[in-house]
């Protein structure tokens, strides 16, 4: 009985289309820093994550917005942070970093954003595009 089950969570997760980019940054003195991806529909899962390796107390203040500027997520002077969420309408998300705090001490931040999507059907994944 478990098998069905197990099978079409397996085709489910077949059917995910993921996409991401890991980066690392260099986060000077009073810089705002700003990164974007697509949603490309509603119901897309977002991860953001990232971590300071440098500077300072390593610490950085973040925001997420979302389609129309909708704040999102924010939070200040923290180390790492590791987020996931469901996009609630398909478009633009601007993933931010902000260190006008410190006068004199850059950040290295190393981030990384993901976006998936599950694959409507008939659709095939050569027919996706990433941004």
């Amino acid at each position: 009985m478990q098998l069905p089950l197990i099978f079409w969570s397996l085709c489910s997760y077949a059917l995910t289309l993921v996409s991401a980019t890991a980066l690392t940054y260099k986060l000077q003195p009073n810089e705002q820093a700003c990164f974007f991806s697509n949603a490309p529909q509603q119901g897309s899962k977002l991860a953001f994550y990232f971590a300071v390796q440098s500077g300072g107390s390593f610490d950085v203040d973040y925001s997420v917005y979302g389609p129309r500027d909708k704040l999102i997520m924010e939070g200040s002077k923290e180390r790492q942070g590791d987020f996931v969420f469901t996009a609630k309408e398909p478009g633009e998300y601007r993933f931010c970093f902000n260190n006008e705090m410190s006068t004199f001490a850059e950040k290295m931040v190393d981030f990384e954003i993901a976006v998936s999507r599950i694959l409507s059907e008939g659709e095939e994944e050569s027919n996706s595009s990433d941004s």
